[in-house]
């Protein structure tokens, strides 16, 4: 018995010394350190915790994950290294040394694999050309895609005598199948809103896309070179990134973090679902919202008391969860004349909190109706003011987008997404007061954001650019080319700490940054191709961004994951526990 014990201790001491930190260098073929470098682990299938982590390389090639890593005869299988202009030869461990890794890169100038899909769009020289193409085509998916990609050289081995008019052609005919995928996502098999394969989403019956497409889509898109993130990489070797993966349905939308110990909630509009995560264990729960219906969740706000507010991709109606009991209340959103309304947005400030007016009414955007509202929360009473017409602007296709409120709770800022507009509304006089009207119609101003000293900034969706405005001079203080123009950019956040605002792309597998101070970005690169973004939460007490890959469309290929990035700048002092393995 007493052999037996110490065996047993001996066998347990092994599998503790065997759970350590996991090392390693990445070098190119010449043994040269590459800094910057992306190093991911994913996780084996009993492990606890995010599903993939990522970390990166310093100036000397070093790279150390921050969790306990237990070596596994497979250990090497599970790792990736990513550079851009590089392809992994080998990742091999040290002898004798179980958790310490060499990742050797090969110099590889055929980018294709890599490069973004908004790499591809510097084909478009045309500024309003590609701006419409944006704006049209990159809503619910990446273009082009690897799979668009593809499709491009099948049009090209048909060989046929009149190549132009096979392209186009063949381009038409996508326009229309994903006008057909756009009309069954938003009908969700209502039998009143038909199924038309040449309606539109923005793309009427898809002519102009397609001579777009044809036009500039001339090869098998199969070898890109050359392609640069336009802006200095800003991960250091303390960058974390660690992402989760979804059980189906998981067309997520957003993500945050609540709670003590902090969770992630992330909106599914797949489902009538608020999905929950443990960071620490990765194990999830699904908290459905009680509407009698489809209401596809679709933005997630956080409240001061700590709740959790949800407006939805389909009907009209506004959610709150309170976290810490589980409970719900929602209230079905109708005018008090009876009308639809089709929210988008709630109110929020500086902080990205929900923010009433002083009288404790909610304010929200109406896409349907081209509108800014209210909302009692106390009484369910709720109305709309529809946004006046822009002269040259067609207000049928204005879509009152994003929204926000200054820091004296008396303006709402809006954007206006298909007539490329922003402007305020007065909450006191309830009256439309300013009018931002963008040179290019098809700018695509999305999701704003407001700083501390009430200076407004709007993603260009379209244009690829950041506004800089400033609301209590009313005065346009810069208008600046994003790194990548072709990137997407579907929403901005002001964060508070380090004074800086977070640019969610959704073509260019990228995060940037923007110092307002001295004008320039900064490149968070994303471990993986397709990472379609739409809004990044700054948790307030440890800085970390929350994120996720939200590739709506049940037939559009791509990552569906949440993820917590931890910056590795110190900014917030606090690091995010419980997110070890």
């Amino acid at each position: 018995m007493r052999v037996c014990s110490l065996t047993i201790l001996a066998l347990a001491a092994c599998r503790l010394t065997a759970a350590a930190e996991l090392t390693g260098t990445v070098v190119d073929l010449n043994g040269r350190p590459l800094g910057k470098a992306q190093v991911s682990l994913a996780a084996a299938d009993d492990t606890p915790g995010a599903t993939v982590v990522t970390v990166f390389t310093d100036a000397a090639g070093r790279f150390a994950f921050p969790d306990a890593v237990t070596a596994s005869p497979a250990l090497e299988a599970r790792v990736t290294a990513r550079a851009l202009g590089y392809r992994t030869v080998r990742v091999a461990r040290a002898p004798g040394t179980p958790l310490a890794l060499t990742v050797i890169l090969r110099a590889e100038p055929d980018e294709a694999a890599q490069a973004p899909a908004s790499a591809w769009l510097q084909r478009i020289g045309d500024r309003r050309e590609k701006s419409h193409f944006v704006n049209t085509c990159i809503g619910c998916h990446q273009v082009p895609s690897p799979f668009v990609r593809n499709y491009a050289g099948l049009i090209e081995q048909t060989g046929a005598k009149d190549m132009p008019l096979a392209r186009r052609q063949s381009w038409l005919a996508i326009a229309k199948y994903m006008n057909y995928l756009w009309s069954w996502e938003f009908g969700r098999g209502n039998p009143s809103i038909p199924v038309d394969a040449e309606g539109a989403y923005a793309v009427g019956p898809g002519e102009r896309i397609a001579d777009t497409m044809a036009r500039h889509f001339t090869d098998a898109m199969d070898r890109f070179e050359n392609y640069g993130y336009g802006a200095p990489v800003i991960a250091t070797a303390d960058t974390v990134i660690r992402e989760y993966a979804v059980a189906p349905p998981n067309a997520i939308r957003e993500a945050m973090l609540l709670g003590k110990p902090k969770h992630l909630w992330v909106a599914d509009v797949a489902s009538n679902d608020i999905v929950e995560i443990d960071p620490a264990t990765g194990q999830q729960s699904r908290h459905p919202v009680p509407f009698d219906g489809v209401s596809g969740p679709h933005s997630l706000h956080r409240a001061a008391d700590g709740s959790l507010w949800v407006t939805p991709f389909f009907p009209s109606v506004i959610a709150r969860l309170d976290p810490v009991e589980g409970s719900w209340k929602t209230w079905p959103m109708v005018t008090d004349e009876g009308e639809t309304i089709g929210i988008h947005d709630l109110s929020f400030g500086a902080a990205h909190e929900l923010l009433s007016d002083e009288n404790g009414l909610i304010w929200y955007s109406d896409i349907a109706n081209n509108a800014v509202g209210w909302f009692d929360p106390a009484t369910g009473s709720a109305g709309i003011y529809r946004a006046p017409d822009i002269e040259g602007r067609p207000g049928a296709g204005a879509e009152l987008y994003g929204l926000v409120m200054t820091s004296d709770r008396k303006h709402v800022w809006y954007s206006q997404l298909g007539i490329g507009s922003f402007g305020c509304f007065n909450v006191e006089t309830r009256a439309f007061e300013t009018h931002v009207a963008l040179p290019d119609p098809d700018a695509g101003p999305r999701r704003l954001t407001i700083s501390d000293d009430d200076i407004l900034y709007v993603p260009l969706y379209g244009a690829g650019q950041l506004v800089e405005y400033d609301t209590r001079a009313r005065k346009l203080l810069g208008q600046y080319d994003l790194p990548d123009t072709g990137s997407a950019p579907y929403a901005v956040t002001w964060d508070p700490v380090r004074k800086v605002v977070w640019v969610a792309t959704s073509n260019a597998d990228v995060i940037y940054r923007f110092d307002p101070m001295t004008k320039h970005f900064g490149v968070l690169p994303l471990p993986r191709t397709g990472a379609f973004l739409r809004m990044i939460d700054i948790d307030p007490e440890t800085g970390v961004l929350v994120t996720s890959y939200a590739n709506i469309l049940e037939f559009v290929p791509g990552p569906r994951m949440a993820l917590i990035i931890e910056p590795g700048d110190g900014a917030y002092g606090r690091p995010l526990t419980g997110t070890g393995r």
